[in-house]
């Protein structure tokens, strides 16, 4: 919130689209605690209403923390429970740093190529 206007001055956004029948979940800047909080209602609407197979797209995140991670665990977790599939494309370097150093590049699927081509996603690669 700016402050002194006191209006909305947000640092990330979230993009959803659906690619031969996957839906696509772009983020893009500060995936932090406040992304979280704001984000969190409109990720579990639009997964309700998600087919089967769903990619998290972090390729315009700027900054990764616990809030962020907090929310990829619910997507994993919401997904799960629908029976779906998610696919993390994780984008920076500094990004799947925060994954491993925390474990949770055990926990995603990363596709071998790039799922928002209208390609399906492979099984998890060496993507580092």
């Amino acid at each position: 919130m700016d402050r002194e206007s006191g209006t909305a001055d947000f640092t990330f956004g979230l993009h959803h689209h659906v690619v031969n029948g996957t839906d696509v979940l772009a983020f893009r800047g500060e995936l932090d605690a406040w992304a979280d909080q704001v984000l969190a209602p409109r990720v579990t609407a639009l997964l309700d209403r998600a087919g089967l197979q769903v990619v998290a797209d972090l390729r315009q995140v700027t900054f990764l923390d616990a809030g962020g991670l907090r929310l990829l665990v619910r997507i994993r977790r919401q997904v799960a429970a629908n029976h779906g599939m998610l696919w993390l494309v994780p984008g920076t370097a500094r990004n799947w740093r925060v994954l491993c150093i925390t474990g949770l590049d055990r926990a995603f699927s990363v596709p071998c190529h790039d799922p928002v081509a209208g390609t399906r996603p492979g099984a998890r690669s060496g993507l580092r």
